[in-house]
């Protein structure tokens, strides 16, 4: 059964999708998937335009009512994924996601300043995107991957 997108359209959205998910706190990032636009045909011409931009992301936590959600971001702008080593852990202490002067800014640090999330870039993963929505996929559980090519 297909899960319905939810579009997020105001700080009234996000708060509803934070508190559904326990505002991430012990979460992860499973995956994330970026969709460009652009590719090049059997024929060898190439389509050079960057007209999709999305990221996909799929974030688990530890919640027990719901536990699985899986953002799309359109018109992304900036994409910055910074993994965390083998010697550190993954786990989010709490995300942002903020609406501000027609983007949205998603970062896995709930205590950066937006306005000084390129300072943050070699540390922090974070976007910016035109649009956002979301819906719940609470069979993603486990390390199967999704996001994977399909014949």
């Amino acid at each position: 059964m297909e899960q319905v997108w939810n579009l997020i359209e105001n700080n009234n959205d996000i708060e509803y999708v934070f508190a559904r998910f326990g505002y991430f706190y012990d979460a992860c990032i499973k995956e994330a998937k970026y969709i460009s636009g652009s590719f090049v045909r059997k024929d060898s011409n190439i389509h050079p335009m960057d007209d999709v931009r999305q990221v996909h992301i799929i974030i688990q936590t530890q919640h027990k009512e719901h536990s699985i959600i899986e953002y799309v971001f359109e018109g992304v702008e900036r994409f910055n994924l910074v993994p965390a080593n083998e010697n550190y852990d993954s786990l989010i202490g709490g995300l942002i996601l903020k609406q501000m002067n027609g983007f949205y800014y998603f970062s896995c640090n709930k205590e950066i300043d937006i306005n000084e999330l390129d300072k943050h870039s070699d540390w922090l993963t974070w976007l910016k995107a035109k649009s956002v929505k979301w819906r719940e996929v609470n069979q993603y559980f486990g390390d199967s991957i999704v996001y994977i090519h399909r014949d």
